[in-house]
């Protein structure tokens, strides 16, 4: 099922709105790396009261 554009911008423009998200966007702006370690463990440190919002803001999947 497509979902309408003005949705999907909706949803994607949301997503950006937590700092922690954009600033993984700043991160990646100069060159791809790897998310399995790097970002959460060393990329943000300093940043876990941003994480921990991030994670409350989450919506469960249905």
């Amino acid at each position: 099922m497509a979902v309408p554009l003005d949705q999907a911008e909706a949803e994607f423009f949301r997503m950006l709105g937590h700092p922690a998200r954009t600033r993984v966007l700043e991160l990646l702006q100069d060159a791809p790396m790897s998310v399995g370690r790097r970002i959460p463990t060393e990329v943000l440190t300093g940043q876990s009261e941003a994480l921990e919002e991030l994670r409350e803001s989450e919506v469960p999947a249905p």
